[in-house]
């Protein structure tokens, strides 16, 4: 639960799709692309030094003029593309909970201010490609201008060497050919841009998705364990349990809201058959001790008891099975009432199914709905 409120399921599903599909776009035909034209840029310079290397060596002093831009812009579309998915993700998340929360929407008529949050992100995004197109514009045109560079540069230094060099130093048709080869070297450096735009997108669309990787990991509270855990294990069974709940010197802080202390050394006792109620205003931690029990969380200190044990010691699904939540929204999957029931005990029989409906003070009002059928 703690990577859920860190993670909202509206950007998870943007950063797990949309970035996804970035990273694949960027390490695939074009990542192929892009490494063909590198070694047949390489594979050229070494022609060329074979060919004649003074000539070569000159040539070679342009490479910092083309290559440092070239990392300019990886850098600078990076960042503009993790701005861009960043958008993407809060406006799905916009989207998501305007669309479950759709009636609360409609009786507030808010329809007109989702839709301006929406906008807002999207329009961030369209600053962010508007950026990202211009760092590309300048990119291409700084590539045509590197051409008319090498040219210049070969038939200078060229004619030099043939005027004032050696005896055989260089030949017209040796000039020619390693002038031609870098400048074609440089028509690849040319077409290089969309498939470097690609790769340096998924680049930035990496960082995201190893960064959501990384923070599920952390934020596991041993659910990684749980089919580790062992069942058969009497001492860890609380299938007999009826005892007493204690929650002890517990302190609770959410981790996406790290500055509220929601519970604060809180102590009480639910005793066996009794009932007890826990009152207060909203935000106070009702529904914060609820989750602790159930280890949706973990608490920063204290501990959760039941029958003077604390909860970890228990497995996780058998502590789960025997405790019923009833919430104040109730949340139904598309499916039967008896199958929404049984979620809760997948191998529930009718009769403890039927039961459970009326514990729930439910199953007066199931009764008289229509095709009621209880196998």
């Amino acid at each position: 639960m703690a990577f859920f409120d860190m993670n909202p399921i509206g950007q998870f599903n943007s950063k797990l799709f949309n970035n996804i599909e970035t990273i694949e776009r960027g390490i695939g035909f074009e990542f192929l692309t892009l490494l063909g034209i590198i070694l047949g840029m390489i594979s050229g310079i070494i022609l060329s030094f074979i060919i004649n290397w003074q000539l070569t060596l000159i040539m070679l002093c342009l490479t910092p003029v083309i290559i440092s831009p070239s990392f300019l812009f990886s850098k600078l579309t990076a960042n503009e593309s993790i701005n861009e998915l960043k958008s993407y993700s809060k406006a799905g998340q916009i989207v998501l909970e305007v669309f479950s929360s759709l009636r609360s929407v409609l009786s507030l008529n808010g329809g007109k201010f989702e839709r301006k949050r929406y906008e807002k992100e999207l329009d961030s995004t369209r600053q962010s490609s508007i950026r990202k197109g211009t760092v590309y514009g300048i990119f291409v045109g700084w590539s045509s201008l590197i051409s008319y560079i090498t040219y210049t540069v070969g038939f200078i230094f060229g004619s030099l060497l043939m005027s004032y060099g050696n005896d055989h130093i260089l030949n017209m048709s040796d000039m020619l050919v390693v002038i031609f080869i870098f400048a074609q070297c440089t028509r690849y450096f040319n077409t290089i841009g969309p498939f470097f735009q690609a790769f340096s997108e998924a680049q930035g669309a990496a960082a995201p998705v190893f960064r959501l990787i990384d923070e599920a990991l952390d934020a596991s509270i041993n659910e990684t364990d749980l089919l580790e855990e062992h069942i058969s294990d009497k001492d860890q069974s609380i299938c007999d349990i009826n005892g007493n709940i204690k929650f002890e010197n517990i302190n609770f802080i959410y981790p996406s809201r790290k500055d509220v202390k929601v519970l604060n050394n809180l102590n009480f006792i639910a005793r066996a058959n009794q009932t007890t109620a826990l009152v207060g205003s909203s935000g106070c931690g009702k529904s914060t001790s609820i989750s602790l029990l159930l280890r949706y969380y973990e608490p920063s200190s204290g501990r959760v008891m039941i029958n003077g044990r604390s909860v970890t010691d228990y497995n996780m699904k058998q502590l789960r099975q025997n405790i019923g939540v009833v919430s104040q929204e109730p949340v139904l999957f598309g499916m039967s009432i008896y199958e929404n029931i049984r979620l809760g005990k997948l191998n529930a029989t009718g009769a403890e199914i039927e039961e459970a409906a009326q514990q729930a003070n439910a199953h007066n009002f199931i009764m008289k709905l229509p095709n009621v059928c209880i196998p």
